[in-house]
């Protein structure tokens, strides 16, 4: 899929008579704002999209099932700094053969000091969300041993809270009353299902064979309340800005635009999986940067680098409410997954919270 156009990154184009024309091409289609809004129309309506919309909405409800099956004694296996530096790198890299594919460009291998200039401070609006990412994709790793599959994706709801309201303060977007009584209603409903979880939850054993681990109830353990708390203000912001970004700059290409991103939260990722990696080499005798990955980790990583690739065409061409809708639909399959695979028994509280969420999205929306 072809999204965006031309674009600069220490990147020249290639001298010849037709350069001109080129240039000309892309100011007028830069100007052509009609073409943009029936571009974005075509992709909101296409089967692709909505493709992927249903893979996310997998690939989100898969996540935290995925890094408890990774879990080995209570503690998650691998280093989430290096997973993520993985991930990181598999879109940016993506990102480089999409630009080169559907853009002609050819690589300045020696860019001079003010491309280079050009370029850092081009990419600098996209610092903010690189940083907030960074720290919420290791984050939502270590918090999954402070809750269960389920839980975790319902306290996620909490995202819609933040995100409207942050919608309200950057993007200028006003909400009804009937919005901000679901907001509360979404709250509260979140609210006390942690309170009533935790209370039950100061230690749940899990029952691991050689085939399955068997999580007997739900849980949320104390450290468990802050640790969403902070994940969701930081990926309502991070998801609202980087919205904000990708459509103050819509003609530029999308494919640039996640360069900028995913350099960020690369390079973010390399020095702490390094320091890991360099840690574990003094218990383990040999460097080994992917000890404690299995296969569960990889689909992770293939899982997630499409999620973000896909999430990015969603936000740039559509907004942040598509992505909620998403997270919102995600519980289901967090719960299916939940049931066959670690045999987790639901308790009142869930219901309860499911039926409170239902209602709170469905007012939500409806408006």
């Amino acid at each position: 899929m072809q999204i965006g156009g031309s674009a600069t990154l220490g990147l020249s184009m290639s001298e010849s008579p037709d350069n001109i024309d080129y240039e000309r091409s892309f100011s007028s289609i830069s100007d052509d704002s009609i073409s943009f809004k029936q571009k974005a129309e075509d992709i909101l309506h296409s089967i692709g999209f909505r493709a992927m919309i249903f893979f996310q909405i997998l690939a989100y409800g898969s996540y935290s099932v995925l890094v408890h099956l990774c879990e080995k004694d209570g503690v998650i296996a691998f280093s989430s700094t290096t997973m993520n530096f993985i991930l990181e790198f598999v879109k940016l890299i993506f990102s480089f053969g999409a630009l080169f594919y559907y853009t002609s460009v050819n690589i300045n291998i020696c860019p001079n000091k003010i491309q280079i200039i050009s370029w850092f401070r081009q990419s600098l609006p996209y610092s903010i969300p690189g940083i907030l990412y960074f720290i919420n994709n290791n984050l939502a790793v270590h918090m999954q041993v402070h809750m269960d599959p389920a839980s975790y994706q319902i306290l996620s709801n909490f995202k819609i809270l933040t995100t409207a309201i942050l919608y309200r303060l950057i993007i200028k977007h006003k909400l009804t009353r009937q919005q901000w009584f679901a907001l509360s209603l979404l709250f509260f409903g979140g609210l006390a299902y942690s309170f009533g979880t935790l209370k039950n939850s100061s230690f749940v054993p899990k029952t691991v064979t050689t085939d399955s681990m068997i999580i007997p109830e739900m849980y949320i353990r104390p450290l468990g309340v802050p640790m969403i708390a902070i994940y969701c203000t930081f990926s309502g912001f991070a998801g609202v800005y980087n919205e904000w970004i990708l459509k103050k700059h819509y003609t530029e290409s999308l494919h640039l635009q996640n360069i900028f991103l995913y350099s960020y939260g690369t390079i973010l990722n390399l020095f702490p999986a390094i320091f890991s990696a360099t840690i574990k080499f003094s218990t383990l005798s040999f460097f080994n940067p992917f000890h404690g990955f299995s296969f569960y980790t990889w689909l992770i990583v293939l899982t997630q680098a499409l999620n973000g690739l896909f999430m990015s065409v969603v936000i740039k061409h559509s907004s942040n409410i598509i992505r909620l809708f998403v997270i919102s639909f995600s519980l289901i399959v967090t719960s299916l997954l939940s049931l066959f695979i670690f045999h987790i028994t639901f308790n009142i509280y869930f219901f309860i919270s499911f039926i409170t969420m239902t209602c709170s999205l469905s007012l939500y929306y409806s408006n």
